[in-house]
C-alpha cells in the first residue's frame, strides 16, 4: 500500500495559538488604551509556561516593540516606584502620545506640525504696560522680535530642522521639546521661568543649558514656572523664580 503522506502541523486556529513574539507583533499596532484593557482584563494575554523566569506577557512585549520603534532606551530593571512593566510602559506611551502639539499663552498660540515644525502667531505686545505698571515682555512669538504681530501660524526659523515634538506655553513664555529630548525656551523671562539663569526676555528659542545632560520626555508651563520630566520617568526638574540655571535640574532632581 502507498505510504501515507507525512503529517504536517496544523496552522494556528486562534490568535492565542500564535507564538508569543508573533502575537506581540500582531498586538503592537493597537492604540495604548486597548493594550491597557487587554493587559488588565485578559489573563490569556499573560500566558507563558511556568518556569522560574516566565516570558513577559504578550501585551508587555507589544509595548516594548512600540518603545523600540520610537527609539526609547528602556532601563534594564523596573524603575523604583513602578508596580509593573506594563504600568511603566503605558506611562511612557502617555508621555509620547503627541498631546503637546498645540498650546497658547496670553496673546499668542503655538502649533507643532506633523513634520515637527513649530509655528506661532499672535501679538508680541512688546512695550505694553501691564496693570501693575510693568512692561509686557518681548519674544512671545519666538520670531526674533522683528514682527510685533503675526496673524497666521508662521514657522519659527531658529527651530527649523530641530524636529519639535511638543510645546508648552505659560502666560508669557514657551517651552519647545524636540524629538531628541532637548528643551528650548523663549519669551518672557520674569521670575526665571525660562531657565537661562536670569530674568531677561529671550526673543528666539534658546536651548536650556541646565538640561543639557537630560533627555526630556515631557514639558509643561505655568504662569511663571516650567516643568520638565526626563525620559527615564524617575526625575523631574522645575524652573521657577530665583532658581539658577546651574541648579535647574539638580536642585529638584529626585529618585521616585
Amino acid at each position: 500500500p502507498a505510504a501515507a503522506p507525512p503529517a504536517t502541523a496544523a496552522p494556528p486556529r486562534l490568535l492565542l495559538d500564535l507564538p508569543l513574539d508573533v502575537l506581540a507583533l500582531v498586538l503592537s499596532p493597537l492604540p495604548p488604551n486597548e493594550l491597557a484593557n487587554l493587559g488588565r482584563v485578559s489573563r490569556a494575554f499573560h500566558r507563558g509556561p511556568p518556569p522560574q523566569q516566565p516570558p513577559p506577557p504578550a501585551v508587555e512585549l507589544a509595548l516594548r516593540l512600540r518603545a523600540e520603534e520610537r527609539g526609547e532606551a528602556l532601563p534594564a530593571h523596573l524603575p523604583p516606584g513602578e508596580r509593573s512593566w506594563l504600568q511603566h510602559l503605558l506611562a511612557l506611551e502617555a508621555l509620547g502620545d503627541g498631546s503637546g502639539a498645540l498650546d497658547g499663552g496670553a496673546f499668542f498660540s503655538c502649533f507643532v506640525s506633523p513634520e515637527g515644525e513649530l509655528l506661532t502667531c499672535g501679538d508680541d505686545h512688546a512695550g505694553l504696560l501691564e496693570v501693575d505698571g510693568a512692561e509686557w515682555p518681548s519674544g512671545l512669538l519666538g520670531q526674533g522680535g522683528g514682527e510685533p504681530q503675526v496673524w497666521v501660524p508662521t514657522p519659527v526659523k531658529p527651530l527649523q530642522g530641530a524636529c519639535v515634538h511638543a510645546v508648552a506655553c505659560g502666560e508669557q513664555h514657551t517651552l519647545a521639546l524636540t524629538a531628541a529630548g532637548a528643551v528650548y525656551s523663549f519669551g518672557g523671562g520674569r521670575r526665571g521661568a525660562l531657565g537661562h539663569g536670569g530674568t531677561s526676555d529671550v526673543l528666539s528659542p534658546r536651548r536650556i543649558d541646565g538640561l543639557a545632560s537630560v533627555r526630556a520626555a515631557s514639558v509643561a508651563a505655568g504662569a511663571y514656572h516650567s516643568l520638565v520630566v526626563s525620559r527615564d520617568g524617575a526625575r523631574s526638574g522645575e524652573m521657577r523664580g530665583d532658581l539658577p540655571a546651574s541648579r535647574l535640574h539638580a536642585q529638584r532632581a529626585r529618585e521616585e
